[in-house]
C-alpha cells in the first residue's frame, strides 16, 4: 500500500512535466510549420505597349511575399512589360519596391507560353490598359488559367485584369465566367480614351457573356469571392483582393499580423 502511494505521488509530480513538454513540443512543430514557404503564385501582366498598371503588381507582390508565397511574373511575350502608374506608389512602397526582388522580376518575366501551370496554386492577373488588347484572347493565358482552375487552384485578377478570364473554356466547354458573381473596371470609370480606344468595357462583356457583375461606386474599394473566383474592381481593390487571395490559400490564424479579416469589409463572398 506505501508503494502504491508513493507511484500515485510520482506520478502526480510527473504529469504536469509531460504536459509541458508535449505542449512546447507541438508547439515548436507549429512554428516550423508556419515558417514553411506556402506555395507558388504567378502574377501575370501585359506585354502590350499600353502596358500594365505598376501599383497593381506592387502591392500583391508585397503582401503575397510577406505572406512567404514565392512569386513568378510572366506576360505573353516574356521579358521586360512597360509599366505605368509609378507616380501612384505611396512613399512607402515605392521605397518597398526599389529594395525588392520585384524590379528584377518585372525585367525578365517568364513567356507565357513556358510556364508549368501545375506549380502553382494561384494566378493573378494585375490590370492597366494592356490587358484590354493582349490577354483577352491569349491561348497561353487561357491555359494557364484552365489548368490552374482545374487542379484546384485560385484565379484572381484586378481591375482590367479579369479581361483575360473573360474567354476562359474550361475542359467541358463551359465558360470560366458564366453564371459567376465578379467584377472589374466598370463603366462609370472609363475615360474618354478607354471608352474610344478599347474593344469594349468590361462590364458590358461580362454582362453579355453570362457573367453576373457587380460594382461598388466610382473608385471604391470592391471585392468578389465566388468560390474559386476572386475580383476586383479597380487599382483601389488590389490590396483587399490579394488579402482575400490570401486568406483562401492560407488559414488566416497563421498571419494575425495582416489582420486580413478586419481589412476585408469590403469584400463580397459568395
Amino acid at each position: 500500500m506505501k508503494e502504491l502511494k508513493q507511484y500515485k505521488l510520482i506520478l502526480k509530480m510527473l504529469l504536469p512535466l509531460w504536459l509541458v513538454f508535449t505542449f512546447a513540443t507541438s508547439s515548436n512543430a507549429k512554428g516550423i510549420n508556419d515558417n514553411e514557404v506556402k506555395g507558388k503564385v504567378l502574377i501575370i501582366i501585359s506585354s502590350d505597349q499600353h502596358g500594365f498598371w505598376l501599383p497593381e503588381v506592387v502591392e500583391p507582390y508585397k503582401l503575397l511575399e510577406q505572406a512567404e508565397f514565392e512569386i513568378d511574373i510572366a506576360s505573353p511575350k516574356g521579358g521586360k512589360g512597360i509599366a505605368s502608374g509609378s507616380s501612384r506608389l505611396s512613399g512607402k512602397d515605392s521605397n518597398w519596391f526599389k529594395q525588392s526582388s520585384l524590379p528584377e522580376k518585372l525585367e525578365q518575366s517568364i513567356e507565357l507560353k513556358q510556364v508549368i501551370s501545375r506549380q502553382y496554386r494561384a494566378v493573378y492577373f494585375a490590370g492597366g490598359a494592356g490587358p484590354m488588347f493582349d490577354l483577352v484572347e491569349n491561348q497561353e493565358a487561357q491555359r494557364v488559367t484552365r489548368e490552374i482552375y482545374e487542379n484546384g487552384g485560385i484565379i484572381s485578377a484586378d481591375c482590367h485584369g479579369p479581361a483575360a478570364l473573360i474567354n476562359v473554356k474550361l475542359s467541358d466547354g463551359s465558360r470560366l465566367i458564366s453564371g459567376r458573381k465578379l467584377t472589374a473596371k466598370a463603366n462609370i470609370e472609363e475615360g474618354r480614351w478607354a471608352k474610344n480606344n478599347y474593344p469594349f468595357l468590361l462590364e458590358d462583356k461580362i454582362v453579355s457573356l453570362g457573367g453576373i457583375y457587380t460594382s461598388a461606386a466610382k473608385g471604391k474599394e470592391h471585392v468578389i469571392v465566388d468560390g474559386r473566383l476572386i475580383t476586383g474592381q479597380n487599382p483601389a481593390s488590389a490590396a483587399p483582393m490579394t488579402k482575400a487571395l490570401i486568406l483562401h490559400l492560407t488559414p488566416k490564424e497563421k498571419h494575425p499580423a495582416y489582420e486580413i479579416q478586419n481589412s476585408l469589409s469590403k469584400v463580397t463572398v459568395i
